[in-house]
């Protein structure tokens, strides 16, 4: 299904504190390498490293690491979302797979730590 491909990683960074924001960035490098190991696809995840450099509480910054994570969806075939919460940029980045027409799944560690489900459609605000 994925093996050979690259796979850009959904998941959250969005928290109340920086403690939850660590741990969505740490949650974001397992993802990589689960999705690596599982499926033996090449992983990126911009949100798993961006926010050391770049402070999503700025505006600006936000905008530059949003727009970095979208250059850096484009290189890949499949988006992968990972988790059961959507933050408001991973709506905009699975709209924006659909749109292109990759390859779109769900991963959720709890519910099915082994399969990924194809999604086909997303719901509309």
């Amino acid at each position: 299904m994925l093996s050979g491909k690259k796979a850009y990683i959904c998941s959250p960074l969005s928290a109340p504190d920086t403690k939850g924001v660590s741990h969505n960035m740490d949650m974001a490098r397992f993802y990589m390498e689960r999705m690596q190991v599982l499926y033996h696809c090449r992983t990126f995840a911009s949100h798993a490293y961006l926010p050391l450099m770049l402070d999503d509480s700025i505006p600006e910054e936000r905008e530059t690491a949003l727009r970095i994570g979208m250059e850096l969806m484009d290189l890949c075939d499949a988006l992968i979302i990972c988790g059961r919460r959507i933050s408001s940029g991973m709506e905009g980045e699975i709209k924006e797979a659909l749109k292109k027409g990759m390859e779109v799944y769900w991963y959720d560690s709890e519910e099915k730590p082994f399969e990924l489900r194809a999604v086909e459609s997303w719901r509309e605000e």
